[in-house]
């Protein structure tokens, strides 16, 4: 009698306890998928603003660089080239101005000298004319 007392017990708790499990297996999948899908849909909605955003700030970035290399680069350019160009003209100067000098002085020395040579030969016969001439 205890022996069925018992089974009498345990067979409802147990079929209870089956009940009671898939009931809360059921419940928290339920739960557990409405939860997944509410943090789905707010990291897109969080995706969707972020794109947004950065999709902004793409473009103020592009329009900034745009009006940069539109307005400012060719100003700053010309204003560099021309400070360079004229520090780069004035070392050219002073560069050049020693081999300058030394080849004009070397052009006018030889061109002395080319006269020499051709007038010395005239020199000597002036001197022979006169030479002559007085004896």
């Amino acid at each position: 009698m205890q022996k069925q007392m018992t089974m009498m017990v345990v067979v409802p708790v147990t079929k209870e306890g089956r009940r009671l499990e898939a009931a809360l297996g059921r419940n928290m999948e339920i739960t557990v998928k409405a939860n997944n899908d509410a943090l789905w849909a707010r990291i897109q909605e969080e995706n969707t603003k972020s794109e947004k955003l950065l999709r902004d700030r793409i473009q103020q970035i592009t329009g900034l660089i745009s009006n940069f290399m539109n307005k400012d680069l060719s100003a700053i350019l010309e204003k560099t080239i021309k400070k360079e160009m004229a520090s780069i003209g004035q070392a050219v100067l002073r560069a050049m101005s020693p081999a300058v000098e030394k080849i004009i002085s070397t052009a006018i020395v030889e061109s002395f000298q080319v006269c020499k040579l051709f007038f010395y030969p005239i020199d000597i016969i002036m001197k022979l004319i006169h030479c002559l001439a007085g004896i």
